[in-house]
């Protein structure tokens, strides 16, 4: 049981009446240790109900599925996937396209990221360091970023940084 946690949902939901039904997400709770530091405990649920605080819906006229969520230390949230369409205001690549977004910690979207090939990609993990750089990795069917295509998927890395600028 956490007492100070965070609740970010990546998959199916039901809302009725206010309460959120959730089959799969993840908690993010601060833990403040002996010696005044403070660390982060990543525990995924099922089967939960809690209370609803915000919710945010994005998407085109395609498939968009997002796949991963985490949060840095000033609390923004970032959350990948993939989008087979013109995500916010981006160009699809062809077929399934990467995306990143970031929201403050109030829900407002900061900014919207998405890369593709003439292939298939999905974001699949995204994660943060110290610096508050974000890095995505998931799948790829084409050469991303001018990188040459190994065979029918390939594994990548992207890195970001705060200000959603590719490096």
């Amino acid at each position: 049981t956490y007492t100070d946690c965070t609740l970010y949902v990546t998959s199916s939901t039901d809302v009725k009446g206010g309460t959120l039904s959730v089959t799969s997400f993840t908690v993010v709770a601060n833990t403040t240790t002996t010696d005044n530091t403070t660390t982060t405990d990543n525990t995924t649920t099922t089967d939960n109900t809690t209370n609803l605080t915000w919710t945010k819906q994005l998407g085109t006229s395609s498939n968009d599925v997002g796949n991963g969520v985490t949060t840095d230390s000033s609390d923004n949230i970032y959350v990948t996937g993939y989008t087979e369409g013109d995500l916010d205001g981006n160009t699809s690549s062809v077929y399934s396209d990467i995306f990143l977004i970031k929201y403050n910690s109030s829900g407002t979207k900061q900014w919207t990221k998405q890369l593709g090939t003439s292939g298939t990609e999905s974001g699949l993990g995204v994660t943060t360091d110290s610096s508050g750089n974000i890095y995505v990795t998931g799948r790829t069917s084409g050469g991303l970023d001018g990188n040459t295509s190994s065979g029918s998927y390939d594994i990548f890395l992207v890195k970001y940084n705060s200000d959603g600028v590719k490096q």
